[in-house]
């Protein structure tokens, strides 16, 4: 199977956001191979005190009544943007509660219906009497309960295989993770979090999704989700959502191989004495640990893997660079062309770490973009933002306003990278690059800068782990998971291999 990467939650003008859906889908195509576009649709436990949330009732019911009347031309519109085999589209819409948590709701037929419950189980009732199969995901689940976080007591674990940890309001696994909560609605706590959930039982996997409200979805640092499918078509991705063959991403594209047993990703796996476990990950950055999560008997304890070691020496082979642009004073927005040429080595891959930059409304096309590749050459454009502390739509953690592109080669004794932007000509031998990163100012101080990222070889940006596993002797069944950390932040989670 192939691991194809999209963002199945976030947001624009069809309800409360921003950008038009031809602009969302043209964000999308540029870095990634599957898209839904959310549109906010039912609350049916909305706060009713006008005297205190007056704004947030003219918000949310304004949003809703727009969906309503955009949703027949934003079917069409992902219907006509769908191309098997190149790009797939899926159609969403949300569904908030204060007392079960927020839901999106999805669908594996363009022809989707907007259907509402007044609670969760009689929304899955409703919804499974129509003709097209559908999943709803519960997100941003680590709020408390009572205040949209998600209530585990009544999780309907046969219309829910996936539950999404991380988005742009933070990781919601458990407290022992990074990216705390720090929206308006509060904080993470433990009952609400994922962990509670696996704990308590139930069988999904991880996906993340920005839930962003800016028409970007993908926005790298805020989350994205890997399917592991057999084709890029809309009932091979939707398989591997229904069985919890995916990797919940920050924002990097992480290869990963994760075995339990007979069992891989999301499976269920008979239960033995010593159980053969292989992990095996390659990102885009140095891996700083990988960490196992093994739960049994309401308890779970987290090992920690220690990385590869970061000083190395410059020998032929795969490497990894990441070469970014942005930064400037305050409200500085730049405009970049660049092209990275490789000279005694050629280029194997790509990875696009694109994000949202503010465009003119009427600015159809997408800033960010490829626009020639070939065997040692590519030349790519975006639009880069001065350091933000959060997105259009909220205030969020900070994921940084920089471009970006990682390059994979393969480098020959004596490798160059050549990295040109208007006036910057940038000349790396890949033996110096191995030491240490080199950046540059495009107009002196406080301006708009590039940088060339330190070179990454093979064995440090993958990593490998072979072990026998012992379930503990008390317990018929359990879980394990992996967190996978680089050592620029980027973070994955595995979902879980059941054993029973």
């Amino acid at each position: 199977m192939q691991t194809f990467w999209g963002d199945i939650h976030n947001h624009c003008a069809v309800s409360y956001g921003h950008g038009v859906p031809e602009r969302v889908l043209d964000n999308a195509r540029q870095h990634l191979d599957f898209v839904s576009i959310t549109g906010h649709a039912f609350w049916p436990d909305m706060p009713t005190d006008i005297t205190r949330h007056n704004n947030v009732i003219l918000y949310h019911l304004g949003g809703f009544a727009k969906l309503q009347q955009h949703w027949d031309d934003l079917l069409a519109q992902l219907a006509a943007a769908h191309q098997p085999g190149e790009f797939v589209t899926l159609p969403s819409y949300e569904w908030h509660s204060c007392e079960f948590g927020d839901y999106n709701a999805y669908f594996n037929t363009h022809q989707a219906p907007l259907i509402d419950g007044p609670d969760l189980s009689t929304l899955a009732q409703r919804l499974g009497e129509q003709s097209a199969g559908f999943m709803l995901m519960p997100h941003h689940c680590g709020y408390s309960k009572g205040h949209r976080g998600l209530n585990w007591d009544g999780f309907i674990p046969g219309v829910s295989p996936l539950v999404e940890i991380f988005s742009n309001h933070g990781c919601g696994e458990a407290d022992d993770a990074s990216y705390e909560y720090h929206h308006t609605m509060g904080p993470r706590v433990g009952g609400s979090m994922v962990r509670r959930g696996l704990l308590a039982g139930h069988r999904f996997g991880f996906t993340a999704g920005t839930d962003s409200h800016d028409g970007y979805p993908g926005h790298y640092g805020h989350g994205k989700v890997g399917v592991l499918a057999d084709s890029l078509d809309l009932p091979s991705i939707w398989e591997g959502l229904m069985n919890r063959r995916t990797i919940a991403s920050t924002g990097t594209r992480f290869r990963i191989d994760y075995q339990l047993g007979d069992g891989q990703i999301g499976d269920v796996t008979q239960r033995q004495t010593s159980m053969p476990l292989r992990f095996n990950v390659g990102g885009s950055a140095p891996i700083e640990r990988v960490d196992l999560i093994e739960g049994a008997n309401g308890r779970c304890r987290v090992r920690r893997l220690p990385g590869p070691d970061l000083d190395f020496d410059f020998t032929p082979g795969r490497y990894k660079i990441k070469v970014e642009c942005g930064w400037g004073r305050a409200d500085t927005r730049s405009d970049w062309d660049i092209s990275c040429v490789v000279r005694k080595g050629s280029l194997l891959g790509l990875e696009r770490c694109f994000r949202h930059s503010i465009y003119p409304m009427d600015e159809m096309a997408s800033s960010e973009q490829i626009v020639e590749q070939e065997d040692a050459r590519v030349r790519w454009q975006a639009r880069a933002l001065s350091n933000p502390s959060g997105m259009v739509g909220g205030t969020h953690f900070n994921a940084g306003g920089t471009q970006a592109i990682v390059l994979e080669i393969e480098a020959e004794e004596s490798c160059h990278l050549q990295v040109s932007t208007g006036d910057v000509n940038l000349d790396l031998p890949l033996s110096d690059l191995v030491v240490e990163s080199v950046g540059q100012q495009i107009d002196g101080f406080g301006s708009p800068a590039i940088k060339v990222n330190r070179a990454i070889p093979e064995r440090v940006f993958s990593f490998t782990h072979d072990e026998t596993f012992e379930p503990p002797a008390d317990t018929e069944t359990g879980f394990v998971y992996a967190r996978v950390i680089q050592s620029d932040g980027q973070t994955a989670w595995v979902s879980p291999i059941w054993y029973e």
